[in-house]
């Protein structure tokens, strides 16, 4: 199960050295939630300067490469297209155009299938798809929107009539708190049969901790507490984190 996203940023020049300094700097908006807990879960990313250019060459020739990484990579090369050097801005172009049209290829593969012949898991997956593009146009509200949009319909139609698995109200969950409906999120793990699983609570740690509830993540963490043993390492990180926050 996906976790929170932690994306070390450097809008303007800030980088908090701990949890906690990160967590003042979301609630104030000096930093955008990305940001929170990096120094805890992290180890030295890619995006540290001086750039590795083999290590971004390698990871742009994977073709299964998980969202956070394509994100993390489209930032790197994004810095890379400011470079005064030629050769490097268009290498930071061509990687950013590449990883764009992987993932537009990847859903119009998936849509050119006639909708009267779209079960369920093939919703879903196109789903994914429009929902990964929408990340990747994180920078343009309008491209952004519209892919939410489209990953909103094929998700309730792949869930229509049938009983939604976790990845299924992760990525739900994903895709209404992107499109600002952060209580319908919450609504709908209230909803789901067992709400007090380990994994829906922490679904609900995270819708609760993108609308800005912090008290809400920490009355998951602390149902959470109990439960540790199953749950990852990063999420046991979450956990002690935010129940020694509230400590």
């Amino acid at each position: 199960m996906p976790g929170f996203d932690f994306f070390r940023s450097r809008r303007l020049g800030y980088r908090p050295r701990t949890p906690a300094a990160a967590l003042r700097a979301v609630e104030t908006g000096t930093l955008p939630v990305e940001d929170f807990i990096y120094a805890s879960t992290s180890a030295k990313p890619l995006d540290e300067e001086p750039f590795d250019l083999e290590e971004i060459e390698r990871l742009l020739s994977r073709q299964d490469m998980v969202l956070q990484t394509s994100l993390l990579l489209k930032r790197v090369l994004g810095k890379l297209t400011d470079s005064l050097e030629q050769e490097t801005a268009l290498f930071g172009a061509e990687g950013i155009a590449a990883l764009e049209g992987r993932a537009l290829e990847g859903a119009a593969l998936i849509a050119s299938r006639h909708p009267r012949e779209r079960d369920s898991k093939t919703w879903k997956r196109l789903a994914r798809k429009y929902y990964e593009l929408s990340e990747l146009h994180r920078d343009t509200g309008s491209v952004r929107n519209f892919y939410l949009g489209l990953a909103h319909d094929a998700l309730q139609r792949g869930m229509a009539g049938g009983e939604a698995s976790v990845p299924d109200l992760a990525l739900a969950v994903d895709i209404l708190v992107s499109l600002g409906l952060h209580h319908q999120g919450t609504r709908l793990l209230e909803g789901s049969p067992d709400p007090r699983r380990p994994e829906i609570l922490m679904l609900a740690a995270r819708a609760a901790f993108h609308r800005g509830d912090y008290q809400g993540v920490s009355d998951c963490c602390r149902a959470l507490a109990p439960l540790r043993d199953s749950l990852s390492p990063e999420e046991q990180r979450v956990v002690s984190f935010w129940t020694q926050l509230d400590g």
